[in-house]
C-alpha cells in the first residue's frame, strides 16, 4: 500500500469545537476509528479533532518536499507519539495505535495474546504474514481494524513471549488491509 499524500491543513488551524480529549487508556478502537477520532471524516469536522493537530515542520529534518503532517496530541510514556494518523483530502484514512492503552470494546489491545484475539473475533481474517509479524483484520461498514501479532521468533520479543498483538491500525473501507508495518518506520502520516 502506497502512503497517500498528506492533506494540507484547513484554512484555519484552530481546532473546531470537539469533544474534550479523552484519557489515552480510555480510548476504544474499532473499525470506525479511535475513540471520537473517526475514519473518513476531515479534521475540521471530526468529533475527535482534539486528538490531532497540524505540525507544519514535522518532517523538516527529512528533506521532504512537504514537511507538514497531522500528528497526535497525545504523548507516550517514552516521549514519542503513541498513535499516528494519515489525513488526505477525503479525511482521516489511517490511524495507528503504537503503544498499549486503547482497547476494543471487547477488551483486545496491544499485549493481547493471539489465542484470545482469535477467540474474541471468530470472523478475524488472516492476512499475508509480514517479515516479522502476522496480519489479521476485521471489516466493518466504516473501515478495517487491523492487528499485527508477533512472538519471540526472530528475537524481536523476549524469549518465551507468546504471539501477541504489537500494534493496531484503523483503515478506511477503500484501503487494502493486507500489509505489515511492525518493527519499521512505516506509520500513518510518517515522514518519507
Amino acid at each position: 500500500m502506497e502512503a497517500p499524500k498528506s492533506a494540507d491543513p484547513p484554512a484555519s488551524t484552530e481546532a473546531p469545537a470537539a469533544e474534550p480529549l479523552p484519557a489515552f487508556e480510555d480510548l476504544v478502537v474499532s473499525t470506525s476509528g479511535l475513540g471520537p477520532l473517526a475514519i473518513g471524516v476531515p479534521p475540521e469536522s471530526n468529533p475527535g479533532a482534539a486528538m490531532i493537530r497540524w505540525s507544519p515542520d514535522e518532517c523538516a529534518d527529512m528533506g521532504d518536499g512537504d514537511p507538514g503532517r497531522w500528528v497526535t496530541t497525545y504523548t507516550g510514556a517514552d516521549g514519542g507519539y503513541p498513535t499516528a494518523v494519515e489525513v488526505t483530502d477525503s479525511g482521516v484514512v489511517w490511524i495507528d495505535v503504537l503503544q498499549a492503552g486503547p482497547r476494543t470494546a471487547e477488551g483486545v489491545g496491544i499485549g493481547t495474546d493471539l489465542a484470545t484475539l482469535q477467540a474474541t473475533y471468530p470472523n478475524l481474517v488472516a492476512g499475508t504474514p509480514g517479515p516479522v509479524s502476522n496480519v489479521w483484520w476485521l471489516a466493518g461498514p466504516d473501515g478495517y481494524l487491523v492487528f499485527e501479532t508477533q512472538g519471540d521468533k526472530d528475537g524481536l520479543q523476549p524469549a518465551g513471549t507468546p504471539e501477541q498483538v504489537v500494534l493496531m491500525r484503523v483503515l478506511s473501507p477503500t484501503a487494502d488491509p493486507d500489509f505489515a508495518t511492525a518493527n519499521s518506520d512505516w506509520v500513518a502520516g510518517g515522514c518519507l
